[in-house]
């Protein structure tokens, strides 16, 4: 008999904490989604201060440790990158099938796609990439550190 008690009081305990669980699970699935919200609209934004040259709006949301990989695979850093905004016109761009995995509290990647017409150094450019990008929590603040195009599609020519 007292195994039954027990079995019933160990049922209406657990029964009692479902809510708070539920609860908090959900609470951690709305942090994550308000980050990954913030996240794809920070990739947005970084999309329209490059293709304003807008050089200091871009600085402030990258981090100083930033690390880029063109898509001919030359890496380059903050500053290097920074320097080729200038360089570049960016005539339009499209992007989609954004995904956010968050891989802690601190630390997230967005992968997504883009299409872009653009120029630079004289070469004109339209392309169809795969965008890997990381992010990292500094400082009470979201900062890209890293970024990377895989080229899909290059001048009409399909790569993958």
């Amino acid at each position: 008999m007292r195994t039954f008690a027990a079995l019933i009081l160990l049922l209406t305990l657990t029964l009692a904490r479902t809510p708070d669980a539920l609860a908090q699970g959900g609470a951690a699935r709305a942090k994550n989604a308000a980050v990954e919200g913030l996240l794809v609209s920070n990739e947005r934004r970084t999309w329209e201060l490059y293709k304003k040259r807008d050089v200091k709006g871009l600085a402030e949301l990258t981090a100083e440790d930033y690390y880029d990989i063109y898509p001919d695979g030359e890496a380059v850093d903050k500053k290097r990158y920074l320097a080729d905004v200038l360089e570049t016109e960016v005539k339009d761009y499209a992007l989609s099938d954004f995904k956010v995995i968050m891989l802690n509290a601190s630390a997230a990647v967005v992968v997504y796609r883009a299409k872009v017409q653009a120029a630079s150094k004289g070469r004109e450019i339209k392309s169809e990439v795969a965008v890997t990008s990381g992010w990292a929590r500094r400082g009470g603040r979201w900062l890209n550190v890293f970024y990377r195009e895989n080229a899909l599609e290059v001048n009409g020519r399909r790569l993958l």
